[in-house]
């Protein structure tokens, strides 16, 4: 009866390769850049996004985002080129995260076991900081169908950030302005 009511059951757990965090940190800045913004001369008219100058880390979360500035500005969004009034053209500076960390205290240790393996033992911090900070640094460029200028933005810069803090080996303290990170 025992051998029939005993049983293990693992779930699979998947990590994608980029964490939560820097993909917040990353669309944070993006958002943070495009929040303030006003694009000009295009309400009520046709307009295309060519993303021909933006090669990017997440292109298509600033393509997107920057869609919804130019639909929240009055634009109407076609999707083909030969559709539109206004060509609008998206130029990214800088997508990025620089990061840095500190640590006072015993690093990790890797400890082998003989004949039993190896286990990594923790760090035993009096003080660690690791901290990561975003920016994003995007323009537009936009002229009529045939050409004439209509503006050229100047560089709309966002940041975002993560810091974590460990004092006295157990005391952890978090300080981000990610929204979506503050909740939890």
């Amino acid at each position: 009866m025992a051998v029939f009511l005993s049983g293990c059951k693992s779930p699979k757990v998947t990590e994608p390769s980029r964490s939560g965090i820097e993909q917040l940190l990353l669309s944070d800045a993006v958002d943070d850049a495009l929040e303030r913004q006003d694009i000009p001369y295009v309400e009520g008219r046709k307009v295309f996004l060519s993303n021909a100058f933006l090669k990017s880390y997440d292109a298509e979360y600033v393509l997107g985002s920057i869609r919804a500035k130019l639909s929240e500005n009055g634009a109407h969004l076609v999707e083909a080129r030969g559709d539109a009034d206004v060509i609008v053209e998206a130029r990214s500076g800088a997508i990025g995260i620089d990061s840095s960390s500190t640590l006072f205290g015993i690093p990790s240790i890797p400890l082998v076991i003989p004949a039993a393996g190896s286990i990594k033992l923790p760090d035993l911090a009096l003080y660690k900081s690791a901290k990561a900070d975003s920016i994003a640094k995007i323009a537009l460029l936009a002229y009529e169908a045939d050409g004439a200028p209509i503006f050229s933005s100047e560089s709309y810069v966002g940041s975002s950030g993560f810091h974590q803090y460990t004092f006295l080996f157990l005391l952890d303290v978090n300080i981000t302005d990610i929204p979506e990170r503050k909740r939890y």
